[in-house]
Formats: C-alpha cells, sequence, structure tokens
C-alpha cells in the first residue's frame, strides 16, 4: 500500500469517528483544561459536544507538551470533565 492510500484511510477513520461521535453521543460534552499545577491558572481551554469533542484531551495535552517545551516549566497538568447536555428545546 503507497503511502497516499495509507493516509486517505486515517483520514477516512478520523473523520468516521467523529461522525459516529456525533449521531451516538450528540449531547455528550467535554471541558479540558491546561494549567499551571502551582497557581491553578488556566493556559488554554479545549471543549466540544458531540462530534466535536473527539480528541480534546489529545489536543490538550499536546498543547501542554508545547507549554512545557517552549517555557521549560513542567508544572503543567490538563484536567478533564465531561457532561450531557441538554438538547435545545426540550425542558422539564
Amino acid at each position: 500500500m503507497n503511502h497516499l492510500s495509507i493516509i486517505i484511510l486515517v483520514l477516512t477513520l478520523s473523520s468516521c469517528a467523529n461522525i459516529a461521535q456525533g449521531l451516538i453521543a450528540p449531547n455528550m460534552c467535554k471541558k479540558c483544561e491546561v494549567y499551571l499545577e502551582d497557581t491553578e491558572e488556566v493556559i488554554e481551554t479545549f471543549e466540544g459536544c458531540g462530534s466535536s469533542n473527539v480528541r480534546l484531551e489529545e489536543e490538550a495535552k499536546v498543547a501542554a507538551y508545547d507549554y512545557i517545551k517552549s517555557n521549560n516549566d513542567i508544572d503543567v497538568a490538563v484536567r478533564c470533565e465531561t457532561w450531557r447536555q441538554e438538547p435545545e428545546g426540550e425542558t422539564e
């Protein structure tokens, strides 16, 4: 298999994961924060619901790694929380 076929396969599987996440759990939301452990200062926030929350934690970890490399500060961590958002138009 050549390189172009592998790239197309990876992109297709990635797109399928996003679509599946949006269909299976459209109301599941996630928020990940990259923060300094000693001060609790948030450096960057990643947030999304449904298919937009796919790989948020991985993106936050990459951002934390980039911060560590560029600032030589290893006191960085990632925290994530998930919740279910009520569908629009539905009230109790």
